[in-house]
């Protein structure tokens, strides 16, 4: 059973009405967040092994309250104008990954402008929960959502994402999404006291047209 407007995320006893999703897919569900989200998030985001690819900002533990923090403060409210022009819509930068199958709450994926000089690519970045690894929802999710950027924001050039060494699931995903690899910051990043290589990936928008082995009759944006 997909996610809809008319149950609240399993697990949770909230009966607030879900927001539609914005993207439909084979196995996953890419709806905005929802307060019901907390416990959920609270589980499957306080493990060492999420917190070890994802910035400090990213806590580890990871509480209840600090989800609900996240939520009320980021995640229901940040957002972007769909383009330049005046009075151009506002669109949530952060994103719930919920399971298909029963709408359960998997992870989460969201897109940061960049400024200035930069402002047509943004950043993307998303993280799952350790039981929902090695079936391919991440690399479904993005890919969609990716596309999804695309669309909705008309002056995106380009999408690029981050990964940590060591983090070989993630570049994994992002090949398979149709990233290209681009380059190695040597030992940027100091993350429980070692030092580590970023790597960066990209997409440019008309790479993402172009997008091969993806099936969109069953995308709904």
């Amino acid at each position: 059973m997909a996610a809809s407007t008319e149950h609240a995320s399993p697990g949770s006893s909230s009966s607030t009405p879900l927001p539609p999703p914005i993207l439909t897919l084979i196995k996953v569900i890419i709806r905005p967040l929802h307060p019901s989200d907390a416990t959920m998030m609270t589980k499957h985001a306080n493990d060492p092994d999420i917190s070890k690819g994802m910035r400090n900002t990213f806590p580890n533990p990871y509480s209840l309250e600090q989800a609900k923090d996240f939520l009320n403060n980021i995640g229901l409210k940040e957002t972007h104008p769909s383009s330049s022009k005046p009075n151009a819509k506002p669109i949530l930068k952060n994103y719930a990954l919920c399971r298909r199958s029963d709408g359960a709450y998997m992870g989460g994926i969201g897109l940061m402008p960049m400024a200035d000089v930069e402002a047509r690519t943004f950043e993307t970045g998303y993280w799952i929960g350790k039981e929902f690894w090695g079936n391919g929802y991440m690399t479904e999710a993005l890919r969609a959502f990716t596309l999804w950027a695309f669309r909705t924001f008309p002056d995106l050039v380009r999408v690029e994402a981050s990964v940590f060494e060591g983090n070989d699931g993630s570049v994994r995903v992002l090949k398979r999404a149709g990233f290209q690899a681009e380059g190695v910051r040597r030992k940027a990043i100091w993350k429980r006291g070692e030092l580590l290589d970023k790597m960066y990936f990209s997409m440019l928008r008309e790479e993402c047209d172009g997008l091969h082995n993806y099936d969109t009759s069953d995308v709904h944006s």
